[in-house]
């Protein structure tokens, strides 16, 4: 009997060793079976869309994935962009790109399908707005996003009797140049200079919409519509546009003031002006060009004393952005404007980047922003250091 539990016992003391072994051995092969994941692995399969370098004088966004830049808008802490993701020079999305966690995101697809395009994005840290259009009919919806949020609030439709391909916001009003591309001109064809003023251009309106409180606004009409003077531009309190008239009638530039709705109407004696780009509340530089000859000369125009200064003569970059408080930056200069006019130089971004260096803002510039390249075209945006510019007096 003694024997026999002695024995039953060394059974029940082996089946628990076994048992106990079993389970070390599935703990162990557990443990096996999950990879150790480190930081370089973790990085190879959670690839960032963004890689964010910085230096000295400038903080640089590049694309990890093909692509490149070709409008955007730099807030403080999200990058909005329009992106070439198949070098079909267009962009059928809106992106975010967040610069904290350097992730991607697209925000809005175009409604046009196949056909659909989005250009010309601008906007602040409380709205986006951006033309969603086809590239075979040519007319526009402009969408209204507002960021905090994070939905499309506001949709204004463009067609052939109101027709826009642009737009600017300022603050949460967006405004606008709407023509009627249907009425035909009564003008005989000639062949001559005073042509460029007729063919394909119509009597225009300048609307206005406050995003707050959904209210449309006509401003004034101006009598022709053509290039350059079918875009807005804005300064501290004023809205700026030029009315160019009859062919042998001088260029007007016309201001709206936000808070009093006054317009004023100011004659260079100029026959043909354009691209303003606003410095203060009395100042505006502006371009000179002819029928015959592109832009040539960047001016300085003062609407109290009615006296033109030349900033740079030799001046060609009419796609130059401004912030609407004294500076303007060019391909090749950057200036800088103070409210008794004077004038500083500096050259010190368009060396760095002499290369690639592609300027775009839809309205004022907000920080000194600008796409380059560094391997593919344009698949980089820099964020310019302002206390690294290295200023002179003189060209």
């Amino acid at each position: 009997m003694k024997k026999q539990v002695i024995i039953s016992l060394v059974i029940c003391l082996l089946f628990l060793l076994v048992g106990s072994l079993l389970w070390i051995y599935n703990v162990n092969n557990k443990i096996k079976e999950e990879p150790v994941v480190t930081e370089n692995a973790y990085n190879k399969v959670k690839k960032e869309p963004i890689v964010i370098k910085k230096a000295h004088d400038f903080l640089q966004y590049s694309l990890e994935e093909e692509g490149y830049f070709y409008s955007f808008v730099n807030n403080q802490d999200v990058l909005y962009a329009l992106i070439d993701e198949k070098e079909e020079l267009l962009s059928t999305d809106v992106f975010a790109l967040d610069k904290n966690n350097r992730l991607k995101s697209s925000i809005y697809k175009t409604k046009n399908g196949e056909d659909g395009e989005i250009s010309v994005l601008g906007g602040n840290e409380d709205y986006l707005v951006w033309l969603d259009g086809s590239y075979t009919s040519h007319l526009y919806t402009m969408v209204v996003y507002n960021i905090a949020q994070k939905k499309v609030v506001t949709t204004i439709e463009s067609t052939d009797e109101n027709y826009f391909d642009t737009f600017i916001l300022q603050g949460d009003t967006i405004y606008w140049i709407e023509e009627d591309t249907t009425k035909k001109t009564e003008e005989e064809i000639t062949g001559e200079d005073k042509d460029t003023m007729i063919i394909g251009n119509h009597m225009g309106e300048i609307k206005s919409y406050n995003i707050v409180s959904r209210n449309y606004q006509t401003i004034d009409t101006i009598k022709t519509v053509n290039h350059p003077n079918e875009v807005l531009t804005v300064g501290e309190d004023k809205l700026w546009y030029i009315d160019n008239r009859e062919f042998e009638e001088t260029a007007l530039i016309k201001t709206y003031d936000f808070t009093t709705k006054e317009i004023e109407a100011y004659d260079l004696k100029e026959q043909f002006l354009g691209h303003l780009k606003p410095v203060n509340n009395h100042s505006v530089a502006f371009f000179k060009y002819s029928i015959h000859e592109g832009s040539k000369g960047l001016y300085l125009y003062n609407t109290n004393s009615r006296k033109i200064t030349v900033i740079n003569a030799q001046e060609t970059d009419y796609f130059a952005i401004y912030n609407g408080k004294g500076k303007i930056i060019s391909t090749e200069m950057t200036y800088e404007i103070n409210q008794e006019e004077e004038i500083k130089f500096s050259d010190t971004m368009q060396q760095a980047f002499y290369k690639d260096f592609y300027l775009s803002s839809v309205g004022p510039f907000a920080s000194l922003s600008f796409t380059t390249s560094i391997g593919v075209e344009f698949d980089s945006i820099v964020e310019f250091n302002e206390n690294s510019l290295k200023w002179r007096g003189e060209l």
